[in-house]
């Protein structure tokens, strides 16, 4: 969904190799890597901790709710 909205906003992430720093990436489903690897870059996102992205971890409802959120504003989703 980040992915997506960046695309909207043009966002290109400048930091190609972040995706490097998490130990826990390799974690990441196939299909979502590119992706997560781009909102990474981007410094969207930033970890659980400095060398963990937890991809397995449930998302909270704040969490939730920002991507829903962003998803409204950006005009991708109708309330």
């Amino acid at each position: 969904m980040y992915q997506r909205a960046m695309g909207i906003t043009k966002l290109v992430g400048s930091d190609e190799n972040r995706n490097q720093s998490y130990t826990d990436y390799s974690q990441v489903s196939d299909w979502a890597k590119t992706n997560v690897k781009n909102v990474l870059a981007a410094h969207v996102f930033n970890g659980t901790t400095a060398t963990m992205i937890s991809p397995k971890a449930n998302l909270t409802y704040a969490e939730a709710e920002a991507v829903r959120n962003l998803l409204i504003e950006s005009k991708l989703i109708s309330e």
